[in-house]
Parts: C-alpha cells; sequence; structure tokens
C-alpha cells in the first residue's frame, strides 16, 4: 500500500515503511501554531466549517464533527490544539498537492511539562537547560495524527506519559554533546542516545518516537482503505 507521508521526518518514514508499506514523502511549508491560544483561535474558526454530529466516539471519549461525509476528531485539552492543528495544516498541504487517491498521512508531536510546551532547543544552553527541567519528572509527548482519504479527514491525538531518571550534569552535558538533542522537541530522542535518560513509559512507544503506528492503522481502517495488510 503506498502512504503518503506529510512529513520530512526520517523516523516517521521508518515507522511507516516497517509496515510494509510504500512511502512517498510531500513536506511542505507550513505556518505552524505555537501556543494554545493561538492554536485555539485557528481551530476555532475551522470548527465553523463543520456540522456537529451530536455523536461521540466512543473509543476516545471525543465529540465527532461532520459535514457531506467528513469526519474529523479534534480533541479540546489544551496543549492538544497545537499538535492537532499542526498535523491538520501539513496533512492539508500535501493533499492540496498530490489529492487523496493515496491515504495522506500527516503528524504534529509536542513535549508537554505542566502547562509549558517544549519545541526544539534553539542552542546548546535551551538543550541543557531543558533537560535539567525534565529530569526525575514525568511529562507527556502528545502526538497529533491525521489521515485524509479521498473525502474523509480523520485526526487523532495520542499521549505518553513519559518519565525521566534524574540526571547529573555530566550525563546531561554528554547527551547535549553528542549533538542528539538540538533537532528534537523536548531536547531528547527515545529511539537514540536519549534512551537512557527514561526510566520508564507509559503508553505508546512509537507514539514517543513520532507516529502512533496502532492509532494511524485504525484510521485507516475507520477511512475505509483496502489493503492495510
Amino acid at each position: 500500500m503506498k502512504i503518503i507521508l506529510a512529513s520530512g521526518s526520517p523516523r516517521r518514514m521508518q515507522l511507516l515503511q516497517q509496515m510494509g508499506w510504500t512511502v512517498e514523502v510531500h513536506s511542505l511549508p507550513f505556518a505552524e501554531a505555537e501556543t494554545v491560544n493561538e492554536a485555539t483561535e485557528k481551530l476555532d474558526s475551522l470548527r465553523k466549517q463543520f456540522l456537529f454530529s451530536g455523536k461521540k466516539n466512543h473509543t476516545h471519549n471525543e465529540p465527532v464533527l461532520s459535514e457531506k461525509g467528513v469526519t474529523l476528531l479534534l480533541p479540546y485539552r489544551n496543549a492538544d490544539l497545537v499538535c492537532a492543528y499542526n498535523a491538520l495544516g501539513k496533512g492539508r498541504a500535501a493533499a492540496k498537492e498530490t489529492g487523496t487517491g493515496f491515504p495522506v498521512v500527516a503528524a504534529d508531536t509536542i513535549v508537554v511539562l505542566g502547562e509549558h510546551i517544549l519545541g526544539k532547543p534553539a542552542d546548546t544552553v535551551e538543550a541543557k537547560h531543558m533537560l535539567q527541567t525534565l529530569s526525575g519528572k514525568m511529562h507527556t509527548v502528545k502526538t497529533a495524527t491525521v489521515v485524509l482519504y479521498q473525502k474523509k479527514t480523520l485526526l487523532q491525538v495520542v499521549t505518553t506519559n513519559v518519565y525521566f531518571r534524574r540526571l547529573t550534569d555530566e550525563e546531561i552535558n554528554w547527551y547535549v554533546e553528542t549533538g542528539e538533542p538540538l533537532d528534537k522537541a523536548g531536547a531528547y530522542g527515545i529511539q537514540g542516545k536519549g534512551a537512557v535518560l527514561v526510566e520508564r513509559i507509559e503508553g505508546s512507544y512509537d507514539n514517543v518516537v513520532g507516529l502512533p503506528l496502532t492509532a494511524v492503522y485504525e484510521m485507516l481502517r475507520r477511512a475505509g482503505v483496502d489493503s492495510i495488510v
């Protein structure tokens, strides 16, 4: 099966390819939301384009918004809105170019500690500060995934709790010097050397890497994609 991936992430491509799917990358520029207020404002305007169906998605306990066969699962939980808006925007940008004859998959991952969203560090100083802040604490990783196929649009946010070990200054300095934290939200990658920073997780490991495969598979099925396996 062919998948259009609206992301330049090699990790997301590898996750899809491990399912045996053919992946074609179409990553286009998109002005992402960075704060909850910004995402809420933009999604509120988007919601006006859809009609509330009055039904509930019992699996995920989220409202279902629909219009003319288009189904959109929009969460209402603070930081979820940021990654939801960004994933939807990336997916729509790719679909506008490629069409939706093949499934278009888009995703956006954020790291949340308390009320703060941790993006990619600007430099090594910020990376060290982020890791010091995460040390010995639990944070959440949220990935919004969008599937656009024919006339259907599905969006789901998956959350994983990640518990960091209490890190020493030496460990933080070593990890930052590897260069791995600089292009990753929250300044770490669980699939790389950053694995040793993590004590345990609750939820999907693939979600922390950047794409919850089970959620993708279930959305493809709901969208009516044939020959998934």
